[in-house]
């Protein structure tokens, strides 16, 4: 909230909402270039006042906006970034957040390489020119990067296909005989058999996930895999979850049960 220092930490579900709101798209969108005070906002995108409050509440409440001082008008206080990636084979949200700290030096124009240069320009007008072509360039390079990415995860998508082939091809059946030992009837079979390979293909999705400490954590795959879960859900369905991992180290070596903990590891 305004005035508070605390950092609020705030889920892919609560951006994603705040994107999918186009008011608030464009409330972020004038914020970034000018503050603007509830009544201007209101008057600019043509809705009630009312209708603002309501939306800059949200974003103060989630840290992302603070009020200035007592002037009435509304500022960016945070920094975020989020991508989605949904292909045939693959499906990915990665999202990061900071706090915007004005005397942050990352944003000081004194510590770029070509801070020199623009130094010893003295009109303003050409400063201005400088400074247009830089963020031209920049952004040229973002574009870039952004191929690059592209072109990366073209590559990560073949190799799930290739991955999904195997499984397919070389250890469903055997998959479908290892659930079929506790599981009599059809209908939970094919379940178990979806929920099972879903739980696979998590792993490999985003295996950093699973792999910087090699432990598989129970809760962060459940998220993965279900949503909005209360505590007597998530029991339900980390019963279900646990014997599935079971049956997958029977088949793959790189999922291994030790002391009641999970390891998945190449």
């Amino acid at each position: 909230m305004s005035g508070n220092n605390q950092f609020h930490s705030i889920n892919s579900d609560i951006l994603l909402d705040i994107l999918g709101n186009p008011n608030k798209r464009m409330i972020l969108a004038k914020l970034t270039k000018v503050p603007h005070s509830a009544s201007e906002l209101a008057h600019d995108l043509n809705i009630s006042r009312q209708a603002v409050h309501v939306q800059l509440k949200s974003l103060e409440e989630n840290g992302i906006i603070e009020k200035i001082g007592d002037s009435g008008k509304y500022r960016i206080k945070m920094n975020f970034s989020i991508t989605v990636d949904i292909s045939p084979n693959y499906f990915n949200i990665n999202y990061a957040t900071s706090e915007f700290q004005k005397e942050s030096p990352i944003i000081e124009l004194k510590n770029t390489e070509y801070s020199s240069d623009y130094s010893n320009i003295k009109a303003p007008d050409k400063k201005i020119k400088f400074l247009g072509k830089k963020i031209k360039d920049i952004e040229g390079s973002i574009n870039s990067l952004e191929g690059k990415r592209k072109e990366l995860l073209s590559k990560k998508e073949y190799c799930i296909i290739e991955l999904k082939n195997i499984i397919e091809n070389e250890y469903k059946k055997e998959f479908i005989r290892t659930i079929r030992e506790r599981r009599s009837k059809e209908r939970l079979v094919k379940q178990s058999l979806n929920l099972g390979e879903e739980i696979l293909f998590t792993l490999f999705f985003n295996p950093d996930k699973y792999l910087e400490i090699e432990r598989i954590n129970i809760d962060t795959l459940l998220d993965e895999l279900f949503a909005d879960m209360d505590s007597d859900l998530r029991s339900v369905k980390r019963v279900s979850v646990e014997p599935l991992l079971r049956d997958l180290s029977k088949l793959f070596n790189i999922i291994h049960e030790k002391d009641d903990d999970w390891f998945f590891r190449f």
